[in-house]
């Protein structure tokens, strides 16, 4: 049974001064590399195969596989485990007939598609698949393949499920490192829910390292969790550690002042501060990636993305990855989701870009991000679905993104897709979309909600501060409970107001009533 946690592949243009390539490879496979792939690209035959004779009798005493790049000839020669072949290379039915029944044989995968072939193939041909490009990676100068994040991971493995081709070990490749290394395995499952990845693919991070040892022991550290925490939160043993009305989440708001760092569209801005204000948090306004790390650094900190005004894609991914690398909160709203290219494209590389605490948005943007439709109208959801079809869609934001997924509308559907944070390698979470818990919260009818701007903007600013109150295992309590005193809220608001501007005043007046009289 071959192990496929950690595969490590070669690559000698990168080698820190005063190391070498066995050097290299054999500190990691001291320190717990499971399988080596010899892939040296720009080599003549004859040093490829001096180095492969080297590398093979290495991997032999470790007892780990050794698997050539490419090179059947030298695979078959030098008489190594297997060979791996990409999609421009010998084809695998040839492949499989020059090297044999025992031997091993990879193949690169980017498309679903693909894995018909290995179906149509059956179990014979291909022993495993490197599934990528996952992230931008700067190994391949000749990348052809658009990086799909986890996201794309999860369509392979379900088409391996709907094909039945449980025989087929998957390894994720391309520019995984420490930083996302645990987000993709927590993302990257089946439909199904029956399989994840059963190991990842690396290069740099313990070629390029100038201590390729503790590398490799800090990757196996992080693929030995089975469960896997993204926040930074205090263990609540007391009575806040099960609660469950409203009125307690709001007293540890208002006690904690959180930092809610707004990343919004320009419309939002002042209702959006004074929405935190109203809730008892302390808002700021900052797209100056310069300072990002030391926002994120302040105690009870959470960030809100929200796409409303298309910033720079680069400032936008680096909030994102400054907040998880703090392990603060992000509430994302992506905004008029796919209603233009430029939107689309956007909101699909920020969703690739980082772990989420929560995910809202209105009918059109959850079916859009859930890919069953989704008609935006601007930034407005356009049509209507029928209540268990937003269900659905909500179900599969939250399994996609393993994250709590907020669907805004007269009816608010929030959907807990956590599965408490465990992702094992190869297993799966022996869960479906469709048996996610949810809550439905329903009031009476809230039309001048339509008839202002921003207002579901600020309630992903309560949920916001609310998620930065929550330990991680209490983020669904926390966001159901920030939904529905936004809910009541604008109720009361409605009934009082005599228009759309004084609807405003009144909601702020309202939230604040809720919070602040006691």
């Amino acid at each position: 049974m071959i192990d496929y946690t950690l595969y490590l592949v070669t690559d000698s243009t990168m080698l820190p001064e005063g190391t070498t390539l066995l050097s290299q490879v054999e500190a990691a496979l001291k320190n717990g590399v499971t399988i080596v792939q010899l892939r040296e690209k720009d080599t003549d035959t004859k040093t490829l195969i001096h180095k492969a004779l080297e590398l093979k009798q290495l991997c032999d005493r470790y007892e780990v596989p050794l698997i050539i790049d490419d090179r059947v000839d030298v695979a078959m020669a030098i008489d190594a485990s297997g060979v791996h072949v990409g999609q421009s290379d010998m084809p695998i039915p040839m492949v499989r007939k020059l090297v044999g029944p025992e031997k091993i044989v990879g193949w690169s995968v980017g498309k679903v598609e693909e894995v018909d072939m290995i179906a149509q193939w059956g179990p014979e041909m291909v022993n495993y698949i490197g599934v990528g490009t996952v992230f931008d990676t700067q190994t391949k100068k000749d990348i052809k393949k658009i990086p799909f994040g986890p996201e794309g991971v999860s369509k392979i493995l379900t088409r391996l499920e709907e094909k039945k081709c449980h025989w087929c070990r998957t390894v994720a490749i391309g520019g995984l490192h420490p930083d996302n290394i645990a987000r993709t395995i927590y993302q990257a499952q089946s439909q199904t829910g029956s399989r994840s990845v059963d190991g990842i693919c690396v290069v740099s991070e313990i070629m390029a390292s100038k201590d390729a040892a503790e590398a490799t022991k800090n990757l196996r550290n992080i693929l030995k969790q089975e469960r896997f925490n993204f926040l930074n939160t205090t263990s609540i043993e007391s009575e806040e550690d099960h609660i469950k009305k409203e009125i307690q989440w709001t007293k540890k708001v208002k006690n904690i002042s959180p930092l809610i760092h707004h990343i919004t569209n320009r419309v939002h801005q002042n209702f959006g501060a004074n929405v935190a204000l109203a809730i008892g948090c302390s808002p700021i306004m900052s797209e100056v990636a310069s300072e990002f790390a030391d926002l994120s650094a302040i105690p009870n900190a959470v960030l809100l993305l929200n796409t409303g005004s298309v910033a720079d894609i680069d400032t936008l991914t680096h909030a994102v990855k400054t907040y998880n690398a703090q392990k603060r909160p992000i509430v994302f709203d992506p905004v008029g989701f796919s209603a233009s290219a430029t939107r689309l494209n956007t909101n699909l590389k920020l969703l690739s870009a980082g772990q989420y605490s929560c995910i809202k948005g209105n009918a059109g943007e959850i079916m859009g991000i859930a890919g069953v439709g989704g008609k935006m109208k601007g930034v407005d959801s356009s049509g209507s679905y029928n209540l268990e079809t937003l269900i659905e869609a909500t179900q599969i934001v939250a399994f996609k993104y393993r994250t709590i997924a907020v669907c805004s509308g007269k009816v608010d559907i929030v959907v807990d897709g956590t599965a408490s944070l465990v992702s094992p390698l190869s297993k799966g979470l022996s869960v479906t979309p469709k048996k996610l818990p949810y809550t439905l919260i329903e009031t009476t009818d809230i039309p001048l909600f339509d008839k202002i701007t921003a207002s579901g903007c600020s309630l992903g600013t309560v949920i916001a501060g609310y998620v930065s109150a929550a330990p991680e295992n209490k983020l669904y309590d926390a966001v159901t409970a920030a939904v529905r005193l936004y809910k009541e809220a604008g109720t009361k608001a409605n009934t009082t107001a005599n228009g759309s501007g004084s609807f405003q005043v009144h909601l702020i007046d309202n939230l604040y009533k809720a919070v602040f009289d006691e």
